[in-house]
């Protein structure tokens, strides 16, 4: 979106729209309103340096965060930005909440600083495809996978989010749970959550248990907070859970503490597994059972595929990463 499609849009000049963007007095205030319905509606933001930048040969690749407590996205980060110190790049870093439409900031960011490619650390393309769809550059999502979109250049590196799911919730049934809550992020804002839950699922069906979704789902952001509440909330509709699949350590850990205060021993009581494979799961008390991304490969692969799209032209793929399954100590055997 330009100010010349934006003039077209609104039936004024390309001078009438630059002058409203510029807030000059000049304008009735009847054609400002026109305009400024359809800048809200593309949610076009002005360049003020447009002129500067399309002098510079740009050299940077921006990187948007969903989500400022994850730990796992916040080790991805880290590893990108080691990895580009030495290239002839620089990092640029937004971080959005974790139900924010990052292909729409992502459209903001790119009028404004015409980076040469974007990174999205986490990121629900199929959620928000039409947004995508308009982003006119190299573009990879690390952490969830995402299907072709036609006339993009958006590639994807993951964990098979699916049966990685899959496998934690078979873990479960074959340690005799059948009693199993969820924690999980917004179905309707989170594709990660989607596919986790959609995986989780198709283990409980294939042992022919039903799930209960208004008792057993706890719909929590990815912190240790929101587990910690997510976890009082199960107790409450389900206390006779006996275990807790929660879509990632840090809710794991935050359930554990909140669980404890309920009375509840891990594992004893309430066995739980986690997802993504943190440090800190390694070191708590009890050892967390979860699912390890290897972090350091999605952060390589995601940055050697954008870097090979944005300089030898190379066409987008989405590559998954093994993951590994920690049995970890928070899981007791009930048969």
């Amino acid at each position: 979106m330009t100010i010349k499609d934006i003039a077209r849009e609104c039936g004024c000049a390309v001078g009438t729209v630059s002058r409203v963007l510029n807030n000059h007095p000049d304008v009735s205030e009847k054609t400002r309103e026109k305009v400024m319905a359809v800048v809200k509606k593309h949610d076009f933001i002005l360049n003020a340096n447009a002129k500067l930048l399309k002098a510079q040969d740009s050299k940077t690749i921006q990187i948007l965060v969903k989500g400022s407590s994850s730990i796992l996205l916040n080790s991805l980060l880290e590893r990108i930005q080691k990895r580009m110190e030495p290239l002839q790049y620089s990092a640029g870093v937004v971080v959005l909440d974790e139900y924010d439409n990052e292909a729409k900031a992502a459209n903001r960011v790119y009028y404004e600083q015409k980076p040469v490619g974007i990174i999205f650390l986490g990121g629900s393309p199929d959620l928000f495809e039409e947004d995508f769809a308009r982003l006119q550059l190299p573009c990879v999502v690390i952490s969830n996978e995402a299907k072709p979109i036609e006339g993009t250049l958006l590639s994807s590196v993951s964990t098979d989010n699916f049966t990685a799911a899959c496998h934690s919730a078979d873990y479960l049934l074959q340690m005799g749970h059948t009693k199993i809550g969820v924690i999980g992020g917004d179905l309707c804002g989170s594709g990660i959550t989607q596919r986790r839950y959609d995986g989780f699922l198709a283990s409980l069906a294939k042992a022919g248990i039903a799930f209960d979704f208004a008792k057993a789902y706890a719909t929590a952001k990815y912190s240790f907070e929101d587990g910690a509440k997510a976890a009082g909330t199960l107790m409450e509709r389900y206390p006779d859970l006996t275990a807790i699949f929660a879509m990632s350590d840090v809710m794991a850990i935050g359930a554990i503490r909140r669980l404890a205060d309920l009375g509840r021993r891990v594992p004893d009581d309430v066995s739980i597994v986690g997802f993504d494979g943190i440090p800190l799961s390694e070191y708590y008390q009890p050892r967390l059972a979860t699912i390890r991304q290897q972090t350091d490969l999605l952060a390589d692969e995601g940055l050697n595929i954008l870097l090979d799209t944005i300089e030898r032209n190379a066409s987008p793929r989405n590559t998954f990463i093994p993951f590994e399954f920690i049995a970890g100590e928070s899981v007791r055997r009930l048969i």
